[in-house]
């Protein structure tokens, strides 16, 4: 069996379905990815409180990556997400392959491997596939 082990804790839920944590401000009710201690925008802390946030959303931009570093698959498409909920992100797009990839696709969030380390441990993580039906 090959060990696994999360990029960071406090990243996602695993689900199902799976989750990405984040932060609610209080005050403001603004939501950020990934979890902040205090809010980014207001410089305020004590304010923030952690949350779950649903994993839909739709590409902004992306880049395919003939080449990878050591660990990565190559090729790989790294996306610029708008979370429904409204946080943006930079992740990993999986199963892009044999897709028309293009801005404004509708993605979900998926939990799988980032990165494999030199001692074969897989680095879990968040990443996004797009939506093949986007009239679900």
């Amino acid at each position: 069996m090959t060990a696994t082990r999360n990029l960071r804790d406090d990243l996602f839920v695993a689900g199902p379905p799976p989750r990405l944590l984040g932060s609610r401000c209080r005050e403001t009710g603004e939501l950020f990815y990934p979890v902040q201690v205090m809010n980014p925008v207001t410089h305020r802390a004590g304010t923030m409180e952690t949350c779950e946030l649903e994993g839909t959303g739709r590409l902004l931009n992306f880049t395919r990556i003939h080449r990878g570093m050591p660990g990565y698959d190559s090729p790989l498409v790294l996306g610029i997400v708008e979370l429904d909920a409204g946080p943006t992100l930079t992740a990993q797009i999986t199963d892009w392959a044999g897709t028309d990839l293009h801005i404004g696709q509708r993605l979900d969030l998926v939990i799988g491997t980032i990165r494999t380390d030199p001692d074969g441990t897989r680095v879990l993580g968040p990443k996004f596939r797009p939506i093949k039906d986007e009239n679900l």
